[in-house]
């Protein structure tokens, strides 16, 4: 997992910065948020996510966004690191916040809404592997009103959630490897979408093949057990003398497990002078049993 992440971020940081505005939204629209005065203070314990949002607010304050082309309007990306608590902090005039992290912000036009998705993932979302595949996991906060547009947005891909409010937030949860994979595609993540696919073949196929080993496994155990049980019979048989007491498909059978002591009882019943199948070997053990029994 720690290979994905490591993947998972480096290229969410790489990611074009053509659709800034909408990307920035989908931050605004899930990161923790308080007022200052004529501020709004932002803050995430994500690092890469607040590289990412400089990077973003630089590109916006060049002009290059097409929206927001004064560098006072949205106060120069001011950031603070708290080292101490772990956590970047973004400072915004209230008017832009209010402006970038309402619904009905600039993410609104389809060919833009995966930047926007993409913002708000990075805000609130996450991956997780446990011992079974792998999920995608949204919260959001309380009181934030864009539940709407994440469920749009993944309808649009035939991705049904799980929702539930948990503590206060929704959650959003994808299980579906499939739909993890088209979603990290959708928000420009090729090389992790490809990775975690190629990932979970691996799983999958290391999972098959414990499960083939440790059945084998269990089968000659069971064999092995049946097979001492059976040996001992016969044992029994020779020290009260009772083969000539046995029927002849009987004794056969008690015969042929002392010369293959390791056969199953499948292959015992094939090599018998008259084949017969599996079911009909442990009738033939329980009837040898009885027999046994009542001559003792």
């Amino acid at each position: 997992m720690e290979k994905l992440a490591t993947e998972l971020w480096d290229e969410f940081l790489e990611q074009p910065l053509t659709d800034a505005e909408p990307e920035l939204s989908g931050f605004l629209s899930t990161l923790p948020a308080r007022t200052d005065g004529e501020s709004v203070l932002v803050d995430t314990r994500r690092l890469t996510v607040a590289r990412r949002m400089l990077k973003l607010c630089r590109y916006m304050e060049n002009g290059t966004s097409g929206r927001m082309t004064q560098r006072q309007s949205i106060g120069g990306g001011a950031l603070e690191l708290d080292r101490t608590k772990g956590r970047a902090m973004f400072r915004f005039p209230a008017e832009f916040y209010s402006l970038m992290s309402k619904p009905d912000a600039p993410h609104q036009k389809v060919n833009r809404k995966w930047a926007w998705f993409r913002g708000m993932w990075g805000g609130c979302g996450s991956i997780y592997e446990p011992q079974q595949g792998y999920y995608m996991a949204l919260r959001l906060p309380a009181g934030r009103k864009c539940g709407n547009l994440i469920e749009q947005a993944l309808r649009s891909v035939a991705v049904t959630p799980k929702v539930r409010v948990n503590r206060g937030r929704t959650e959003y949860m994808i299980r579906d490897i499939e739909g993890v994979v088209t979603i990290l595609s959708r928000m420009g993540l090729v090389r992790t979408s490809l990775l975690l696919e190629d990932t979970a073949v691996i799983r999958s196929v290391r999972g098959m093949a414990n499960k083939m080993v440790n059945c084998d496994a269990a089968n000659i155990a069971s064999t092995l057990a049946a097979a001492r049980t059976q040996i001992a019979l016969v044992d029994a048989i020779d020290e009260y003398g009772l083969w000539s007491a046995l029927p002849p498909h009987l004794a056969e059978i008690a015969r042929l497990r002392r010369e293959n002591p390791s056969a199953s009882l499948r292959e015992l019943g094939q090599i018998l002078s008259k084949p017969v199948t599996k079911s009909t070997v442990e009738y033939r053990w329980k009837k040898l049993e009885t027999v046994i029994g009542l001559k003792i």
